[in-house]
């Protein structure tokens, strides 16, 4: 039998033109590790290592790796398991399921990681379904159909030598036929598009920890778990494969039974209650919960890129303002010059050859959100979006929030246009940091990574007007500034109490200025 060879290129999240090989009609390649990170539940446990002793992978290719995490009594190993089982302890004053899942895949020696819950029991299928999509590429994250099931062991029949014979069988479904079944692994993501990804934008909301398969590759690459979320670390996790150019796919052919009700439905707004700062906090692309005006969060929205070298003051701060004044709040401002070359040795003040250079670094130095750097970073993730500006380019108050939402309509990993200026076009490049990131994943040696970025994002290029002031613009908005300001003044001298308050010399002042 042969692997099928897919379309590796997969234009943004399109996950239903991928057909992957038919499950029974491939050859497995790849050593993959079943993760499982438990607190308690031994009898729940025991189940779901039933299930993975049965499963149609390669048993010399598998192997699960229980993490306790600080069960008493300590968690042991049942009869009935894979033949390559270990329980590993989470790590030196971690507790919680993301260190736990951080620890087991630490401890894990497979290229490919599936992740279960310990109270989730999986069909015989289960990782042959996952692990066929690794074998194409290096960048799925992939979510299995997962069933919560109305169930109390303490008075039901299952045990592991039934479980096991009948996930063997081919009847895993079987054993839940006469308990109430829900779907709540469709999420509306899922079920809009017909059991199919493709919202490219959004995609990542689908992760969850009770079935989800990624390489190790992609979770090195994105960091791993954040440790510090004690719920909630699976999307958070998603969102970061998606900013190395994750594509999400959801296989129904991955089926799971979770034993017993969603912490997400029994206290569904205590769940949220919890989840929601520290999502905020971590997953700009989640903007329901940024909905305060005005705050800053730990990972920006937008990083806004301004090369100061050789720039004079005016055009630098006329741009920095302009973000920093923005609707759009959840921003930082990356400064770009050679900042180390500024010394306090003496220096006649107006002859300064680094003047302009000094001058930008003490106008914007208080600004928390402005960072001063000698070249632009390499990495952009978590942020998804970096936007290049070039000095003198100056956004209308709402352009760059608009000009972020025209790429996610659009679907386009990059916007470039050009500001027509008195000095030239003034250049303006957004990227998608999930664009870019699959873009350089799939890039050949020597392959321009411009023509790969516009054949799995696309680059769209259009005139700067609905986000950035031309120079008439500016004129006329500083004709209307004027206006208001002496329509204000008129009515001030027309206030008898300020007429008499105010000394002769300063109200002339006023009518000379405006």
């Amino acid at each position: 039998m042969e692997n099928p060879i897919p379309p590796l290129r997969v234009p943004r999240n399109d996950s239903g033109s991928l057909a992957p090989a038919r499950l029974g009609d491939w050859t497995p390649t790849k050593r993959v590790s079943v993760v499982v990170p438990a607190f308690g539940g031994q009898d729940k446990l025991d189940l779901v290592l039933a299930s993975l002793a049965a499963q149609t992978y390669p048993a010399d290719l598998l192997e699960a790796v229980v993490v306790d995490d600080g069960s008493e009594p300590p968690l042991r190993l049942p009869e009935v398991r894979p033949s390559a089982t270990r329980i590993v302890p989470n790590r030196p004053g971690r507790w919680g399921i993301a260190a736990a899942v951080d620890a087991g895949i630490g401890a894990a020696t497979g290229e490919v990681i599936v992740r279960l819950d310990s109270d989730v029991v999986v069909d015989g299928r289960h990782v042959e379904a996952h692990a066929r999509w690794h074998e194409a590429g290096d960048y799925f994250a992939v979510i299995g159909k997962l069933a919560f099931v109305d169930i109390d062991l303490a008075t039901d029949s299952l045990d592991p030598g039934r479980v096991r014979d009948a996930v063997a069988a081919g009847e895993a479904a079987a054993l839940f036929a006469d308990r109430q079944v829900g779907d709540e692994w469709e999420v509306a993501l899922v079920k809009e598009s017909g059991g199919v990804v493709e919202d490219p934008v959004q995609a990542f909301r689908i992760a969850n920890g009770a079935t989800i398969s990624f390489t190790r590759a992609m979770y090195e690459d994105c960091g791993g778990t954040d440790a510090t979320m004690p719920l909630g670390s699976d999307t958070d996790l998603g969102y970061r494969m998606a900013q190395r150019g994750a594509l999400f796919a959801a296989d129904a052919e991955a089926a799971a039974w979770h034993l017993g009700l969603s912490q997400l439905k029994s206290r569904r707004q205590d769940g949220k209650r919890y989840r929601r700062p520290f999502a905020a906090n971590r997953i700009p692309s989640l903007r329901h919960l940024r909905s305060e005006a005005g705050r800053a969060w730990e990972v920006p929205y937008v990083r806004v890129v301004v090369d100061a070298t050789g720039s004079r003051l005016e055009p630098v701060r006329a741009t920095v303002n302009a973000v920093l004044a923005g609707t759009l709040a959840d921003i930082e401002a990356v400064l770009l010059g050679p900042w180390a070359s500024l010394s306090e040795d003496r220096v006649a003040p107006l002859e300064d050859p680094l003047l302009d250079l000094r001058l930008i670094r003490e106008t914007f130095r208080g600004d928390a959100r402005v960072r001063f750097m000698e070249k632009a970073p390499e990495a952009v993730a978590p942020v998804p979006f970096q936007l290049t500006l070039a000095p003198g380019a100056v956004p209308r108050r709402d352009g760059l929030e608009r000009l972020v939402a025209y790429a996610d309509e659009q679907r386009l990993g990059r916007v470039e246009t050009a500001v027509p200026s008195r000095v030239g076009p003034l250049r303006v490049r957004l990227d998608r940091t999930a664009a870019l990131a699959r873009a350089e994943r799939l890039r050949e040696p020597g392959e321009d990574l411009d023509a790969v970025l516009q054949a799995v994002w696309g680059i769209g290029r259009a005139e700067p007007g609905p986000w950035f002031l031309s120079e008439e613009s500016k004129a006329e908005a500083h004709r209307r500034q004027i206006a208001e300001l002496r329509a204000a003044l008129a009515l001030l001298e027309s206030t008898a109490p300020v007429r008499r308050s105010l000394p002769r010399r300063a109200l002339g002042r006023l009518r000379r200025l405006f």
